[in-house]
């Protein structure tokens, strides 16, 4: 079954062609990018995913216009700061192939300030981002939900997230989030 792997992108220079070196062994790679004012979009070309400009609204409203641009059987979501792993990628072509859930939840390991955290609620950091092709439609502008049609499962290799570099980073990421 070929997936897609989407990727929502704003001013993600930093991390992007990491990201995408993480997912080749997805079938596609689409960077889906808010106009971004650095690099994002030269290098993820460069790096060799397909990428689309589309003009941010809100987070469901982005998701859903990224699941419109997809043709493969299945999509995965992965943030420009998460990285997959080659056991990730084992266990997503295994479900993938042989599974009928309609959903996956993918655990992640959150690194805070460079060290992996497991405490204070970071783990199981479960979140629903494998999904066959026009099953799933997003709600809700921030902190939007999945509303998947089918059953969902849990698969049990993480995808590494790499959230806050630094305190100055973690107080700029919630000072955005306010915005909305």
């Amino acid at each position: 079954m070929a997936l897609t792997a989407v990727i929502l992108t704003l001013n993600e220079a930093e991390h992007i062609v990491a990201c995408i070196d993480s997912l080749r062994w997805a079938d596609r790679i689409l960077v889906f990018d808010s106009y971004s004012q650095d690099d994002t979009p030269a290098l993820a070309r460069a790096a060799g995913a397909d990428v689309r400009q589309h003009a941010f609204a809100n987070y469901a409203a982005q998701r859903n216009a990224a699941l419109d641009a997809v043709q493969t059987d299945w999509v995965f979501f992965v943030d420009a700061d998460e990285r997959g792993t080659p056991a990730l990628a084992a266990e997503i072509g295994r479900v993938t192939r042989e599974r009928a859930e309609a959903g996956w939840y993918v655990p992640r390991h959150n690194y805070i300030f460079g060290k992996l955290t497991k405490g204070a609620g970071w783990f199981p950091d479960y979140q629903l981002r494998l999904f066959r092709h026009g099953r799933v439609r997003y709600e809700r502008p921030v902190h939007e939900v999945a509303v998947v049609d089918g059953a969902i499962g849990y698969l049990a290799q993480p995808l590494l997230h790499y959230n806050y570099r630094d305190p100055a980073h973690f107080h700029e990421k919630q000072r955005k989030y306010v915005v909305f």
